[in-house]
């Protein structure tokens, strides 16, 4: 999935995630130093509702980002396991 891989780029390059549902989908902005360095829109409903589920208000920064951003590969492992089964259903 390209939308797995461009948030692990973006958490590592980032300290705040800021994201906005709207009608194409979940938009994801990351910001660093008070500047955002880069965002994308995530179409797929299962990613965007865990990543949405991770922070309060639109916005995973502190605690919330660091432990995204540590733990990575099991958010990412939960998103595709998710995906696999949605799938087979």
């Amino acid at each position: 999935m390209k939308e797995l891989d461009r948030l692990k780029e973006g958490l590592v390059e980032s300290h705040v995630l800021l994201y906005k549902n709207e009608d194409r989908g979940l938009t994801c902005s990351f910001v660093k130093e008070g500047l955002v360095v880069d965002s994308f829109t995530i179409k797929d409903n299962v990613l965007a509702q865990a990543l949405s589920e991770k922070g309060t208000n639109g916005i995973v920064e502190g605690i919330n980002f660091q432990q995204l951003r540590n733990n990575y590969d099991w958010f990412s492992l939960s998103v595709k396991t998710k995906k696999l089964y949605e799938e087979l259903k």
